[in-house]
């Protein structure tokens, strides 16, 4: 389901009613702000985008600074998909920031949800992973596997586009013009891992491969204009 017409969460609209109250919003002004933010008249009628909108307002009316920090309350199960999604997004090329805040404010253009706390029921943060492996798969060529949970597919498939991007940009040499340069994908991630073969490569050897490309495709990238790159919208 999609954010823009799944309800909002109990926990959302418990904080809608939290702020208000700390807002000192009397009934009358707090219908007006959810008309205006929203186009409804109760908490209870609004989508999960919609109360991210009316939270960020009332959080800005009452004062209220929200966890400390931007990047706070990222290290649950969403959080930290979202963040490694968005990590490789950087080592594709396609992120010019890696960071947290960078990360929140993508989300938050998509979804309409200014943080990932707001993101816990099951529906809404697999919505917002599925968004960004979907961009990241046309914007960054990624292949992802049929299987969801094999994540040792999932980050050969990450490599596998990084090492097509490097080619595309003639940053790889091919070996021979009767060879797929494909091929020498396996004796740069080897090396990188310290082992013989693919089947020796752990999934951590995979975070360094991808991270060691990653490298040296933005390096690739720098040398062509920046119109030509596909960044993040």
């Amino acid at each position: 389901m999609k954010l823009s017409t799944e309800r909002a969460t109990t926990s959302m609209i418990a904080t809608i009613h939290t702020l208000k109250a700390r807002a000192a919003l009397d009934d009358e002004t707090y219908r007006e702000v959810l008309a205006r933010e929203a186009g409804k008249r109760s908490a209870k009628e609004l989508t999960v985008r919609e109360a991210g909108r009316v939270i960020d307002y009332l959080r800005t009316a009452s004062g209220d600074p929200g966890p400390a920090g931007a990047a706070a309350g990222l290290d649950g199960p969403i959080g930290s998909k979202l963040r490694a999604l968005w990590i490789t997004g950087w080592n594709l090329g396609i992120v010019r920031d890696r960071t947290d805040r960078a990360m929140l404010a993508y989300l938050q253009r998509q979804t309409g949800v200014s943080h990932v706390r707001f993101l816990q029921v099951a529906g809404s943060g697999s919505a917002a992973i599925e968004g960004l492996k979907t961009w990241l798969a046309r914007a960054g060529g990624v292949e992802w596997p049929l299987q969801g949970d094999d994540v040792i597919a999932a980050k050969r498939a990450i490599i596998d586009a990084q090492w097509r991007k490097l080619i595309e940009l003639g940053a790889v040499k091919s070996i021979g013009q009767a060879v797929d340069p494909m091929l020498d994908l396996e004796a740069y991630a080897t090396r990188i891992a310290r082992c013989n073969r693919w089947e020796s490569l752990r999934s951590e050897d995979y975070d360094q491969v991808a991270k060691s490309l990653g490298h040296k495709l933005r390096n690739a990238l720098v040398k062509i204009p920046s119109t030509d790159i596909e960044q993040e919208q």
